[in-house]
């Protein structure tokens, strides 16, 4: 399986602040000074999930589900990851042009390439 990217936003406080930033470790490779360090962050911010990093465990998909688990009952914000997104934006985009909707095909279009240049700034 591919790495893909996902979005966290972290709250201003913890009930078990270690378990955010063990999570946060586990998903993204990060030491434990980044991972603290993103945890403090208040805004979005994306990060590249790491299937290999649960290539030991039977199950992987269920460790990584209960890594973003913990980070839910620990108040971060977790949002789908962006592939699946942009995903749901061709399938929507490829509908509209069945459905001879070019306009609203184009408008999809546009928002996408306006947030690739956004982000490459």
């Amino acid at each position: 399986m591919p790495d893909t990217k996902f979005v966290i936003t972290c709250p201003s406080q913890y009930t078990n602040k270690v378990a955010a930033i063990k999570a946060i470790r586990m998903l993204t490779g990060l030491g434990l000074k980044e991972a603290k360090d993103a945890s403090e962050m208040g805004g979005p911010q994306t990060f590249t999930l790491y299937h290999s990093n649960f290539s030991s465990y039977g199950n992987p998909d269920s460790m990584i589900e209960e890594q973003f688990r913990i980070l839910r009952t620990e108040g971060v914000e977790v949002g789908e990851p962006v592939h699946k997104i942009l995903q749901s934006l061709r399938e929507l985009g490829a509908k509209a042009l069945q459905l001879g909707e070019d306009e609203f095909a184009n408008e999809i279009l546009q928002l996408v390439l306006a947030e690739k240049l956004r982000r490459s700034q």
